[in-house]
């Protein structure tokens, strides 16, 4: 039978798993975001065409999302370090 530490700490760890598996979503579509605003904002520098800035003004909203939630998800996963781990 196990003891109530080793429960803490398997619920401990189910936590962490879930707020990692959460969070790299994040970085991961702002990483993705960021190069394609790039690619659309010199696409626009080098054409002059408006769908390009078009593009660039749409998914420059979608980006600023997920990086905010990337950022919120970060702070928690950081907490939790010091609150679940810090006896390690």
């Amino acid at each position: 039978m196990q003891n109530a530490h080793d429960i803490a700490l398997l619920l401990a760890r189910f936590q962490f798993a879930f707020t990692v598996g959460v969070h790299i979503i994040f970085p991961a579509f702002s990483i993705g975001l960021a190069a394609y605003l790039a690619v659309l904002e010199g696409a626009w520098l080098a054409t002059g065409r408006q769908v390009f800035l078009d593009l660039y003004r749409y998914w420059i909203k979608a980006f600023s999302i997920v990086f905010g939630m990337g950022v919120v998800s970060g702070l928690v996963m950081a907490y939790e370090f010091g609150t679940n781990w810090s006896v390690f």
